[in-house]
């Protein structure tokens, strides 16, 4: 995400593209990555947008697009369903590749069922992520997230809050989530680098607060 010409959380991205591509053992300098995306920032003057970079074996790509979410969205927060794919436990889910088929027909799934987006899950019944993000509960003043061991994209906004849930001295558990226990918890929220944080008001036929003190905190502080 680039705002007012800076590319926010630079180093968050670039420590997860190099841990992905060093496994594939591509072959590039970090240095010189950052180097040009600052360069086509200024060279563009890219404001307010989102930048991609996409690395493969024999180069790179960079490339922007608007940013969908306004207040309006925020405001209402997230209606979500479950995605009618289970996943398995495979390690493809652990890095970002351009391999979309399953986040997008698991976003017009929901869309044709007048949601915003749709969890995953895998055959144990635990809740592993959204089709382009990562998901929070809140109970009783502690936030619960689905371990970074599952087949999941911990996605750098994931990984800013667990700073900032230690900064704030906020409880933070990363543990198994049932979808059966849904219900018990008081509050969802969602995140990646777009979007910061979104609340979810409902997931299926669950609603949630609308409104909770320790997300209020955290939005406070990614959006400062």
């Amino acid at each position: 995400k680039i705002k007012d010409g800076h590319p926010m959380y630079l180093g968050l991205h670039l420590d997860r593209i190099f841990k992905s591509i060093n496994d594939l053992d591509i072959n590039e300098s970090r240095s010189f990555i950052e180097t040009k995306i600052i360069e086509y920032i200024k060279c563009e003057k890219i404001n307010n947008k989102a930048l991609r970079l996409t690395m493969f074996d024999e180069g790179y790509n960079l490339s922007i697009r608007d940013i969908v979410y306004n207040q309006e969205i925020y405001n209402r927060g997230f209606k979500l369903c479950i995605s009618p794919i289970t996943r398995g436990d495979s390690i493809i889910y652990r890095h970002k590749t351009t391999n979309y088929f399953e986040s997008i027909y698991t976003k017009k799934f929901a869309a044709d069922n007048g949601c915003d987006d749709a969890i995953f899950t895998d055959c144990y019944g635990r809740i592993l992520e959204c089709s382009m993000s990562n998901i929070f509960f809140i109970k009783e003043g502690k936030i619960y997230t689905p371990n970074e061991s599952l087949p999941i994209l911990n996605g750098t906004m994931k990984r800013r809050i667990m700073e900032l849930c230690v900064e704030l001295k906020i409880n933070i558990e990363q543990c198994d989530i049932k979808i059966k226990d849904m219900e018990k918890f008081e509050f969802c929220f969602l995140s990646n680098s777009l979007m910061g944080v979104m609340k979810v008001s409902q997931i299926n036929k669950i609603k949630f607060e609308c409104f909770n003190n320790i997300f209020e905190k955290l939005w406070s502080k990614i959006n400062d």
